[in-house]
């Protein structure tokens, strides 16, 4: 097998908390170590306008400011809460919350962590009070060399709409009741699942399996070793290797390419799947639909109503020089 380049496919997947039940964890989660920040717009518009992603092709990385500081930031749908770099949160002198906790990364050992809380400002956009487990994300995000210092979790976007325009390079952050989505748009089937958003693929023409939209996976299509076993993706067909980078650290992970998925009513062909050994027992999906496929769109992500909206631009997509993903109508 030869080795692939690096892929980010996820840095927080799940915190879970240590010595307190489970009422008392839900009540702590949402009042206490997770609520939903206040939401401002500087300008009035109820929206920041367009931002501009330095790779139109890749995460959705944004300059931000915490305490004055600069900092980027990277919108991750995948991650259930957010985080921020612990040697930054130390540097601005920020407390932590007595109560540990452990996050989960898809492979790797999980990590002890606690949560701060910060007031992080994104151009018009004002978010006070927000909290964030403290992890190593600078050296993690450093090793693919586009080091950022905070992850955007679903406790903040449930209180904002997002719109992701990848095929020309830019997103905005919308408050929900003012959002409309992309001309063309049609919304793909979902299912909230603790936030998360769920949408059924097909593989090579299997029954529908749900996966979570994930905008903090690099890869077209992450599954897990299970999975893809079940799916036969790993009989027999060629098998690569690329490296990923998940809170246990560096790991290889198999690489293989499907011939056809479909999604949204959509058929996607020569689709690079990704197959991960998920850490036990951390509470994972059974794959992660990633930028790799959503780059193609232009995509609104309403995270508390559980809805999400795909419009096809004009012409067709900038592809990446790797990739062979091509889209058909279903």
């Amino acid at each position: 097998m030869r080795t692939g380049g690096y892929t980010r496919r996820v840095l927080l997947r799940q915190l879970a908390f240590l010595a307190a039940g489970l009422g008392a964890a839900w009540w702590l989660r949402e009042r206490y170590l997770f609520p939903q920040p206040g939401v401002e717009f500087t300008d009035g518009r109820g929206e920041t306008g367009w931002l501009a992603l330095p790779d139109k092709v890749g995460l959705v990385e944004l300059p931000a400011k915490v305490a004055g500081i600069p900092i980027r930031v990277v919108v991750d749908s995948g991650a259930q809460f957010s985080a921020i770099d612990r040697r930054l949160a130390a540097r601005l002198g920020l407390k932590d919350s007595p109560i540990p906790l452990l996050a989960f990364g898809v492979s790797g050992e999980p990590s002890l962590t606690h949560t701060v809380s910060l007031d992080l400002s994104i151009g018009a956009l004002q978010l006070k009070g927000v909290r964030a487990a403290t992890l190593e994300l600078l050296t993690l995000s450093g090793v693919i060399r586009r080091p950022f210092a905070m992850l955007i979790g679903r406790d903040v976007l449930r209180a904002l709409s997002v719109d992701i325009d990848w095929p020309n390079g830019r997103m905005r952050f919308v408050r929900p009741e003012a959002f409309h989505p992309g001309p063309g748009a049609t919304a793909a089937r979902i299912r909230s699942q603790g936030g998360a958003l769920m949408t059924p693929v097909s593989i090579e023409g299997s029954p529908p399996i749900e996966v979570m939209v994930d905008t903090g996976a690099t890869s077209d299509l992450a599954l897990s070793a299970r999975t893809a076993q079940q799916l036969g993706l790993l009989n027999g067909r060629p098998v690569t290797t690329g490296r990923s980078i998940s809170l246990g650290g560096l790991s290889e992970d198999r690489v293989v390419r499907a011939s056809h998925v479909a999604f949204a009513g959509r058929v996607l062909r020569d689709v690079e799947v990704q197959v991960f050994t998920p850490t036990a027992p951390a509470p994972l999906p059974a794959g992660l639909l990633g930028v790799g496929i959503l780059k193609h769109f232009r995509v609104g992500l309403d995270v508390a109503a559980g809805v999400l909206w795909l419009s096809e631009p004009q012409g067709p997509p900038s592809p990446r020089p790797e990739a062979r993903v091509v889209l058909q109508s279903g």
